[in-house]
């Protein structure tokens, strides 16, 4: 259970790797603005931030936002309301029920 919930967290690492040209300081704001909260792990003396695959995919939205122009706010805004929008349609459709377009 342990090792699956591990599984599932990712490092300031993986952060950067899934954000061309993103920086440290870059993720540190968006935590000092609130948009992202990590779980913190310690190590002994060291301690290091953990992120949920959720949050990567949000960090990731919010920079993609942000290479667009748009404004820290504004692009955490827009990177929610995908996230919303996103999540409103993993929900399959109960047979006989889908809309008509």
């Amino acid at each position: 259970m342990r090792s699956q919930v591990l599984s599932e967290l990712h490092p300031m690492a993986d952060v950067l790797a899934s954000c061309p040209g993103m920086t440290k300081e870059h993720v540190y704001y968006l935590e000092q603005r609130g948009y992202v909260r990590p779980i913190k792990q310690r190590h002994g003396k060291i301690e290091r931030n953990l992120y949920t695959t959720e949050q990567l995919e949000l960090v990731k939205a919010i920079w993609r936002y942000r290479q667009e122009g748009s404004p820290p706010r504004a692009a955490y805004q827009q990177a929610m309301q995908d996230q919303c929008h996103g999540q409103l349609t993993i929900w399959p459709e109960p047979a006989g029920e889908a809309t008509q377009g």
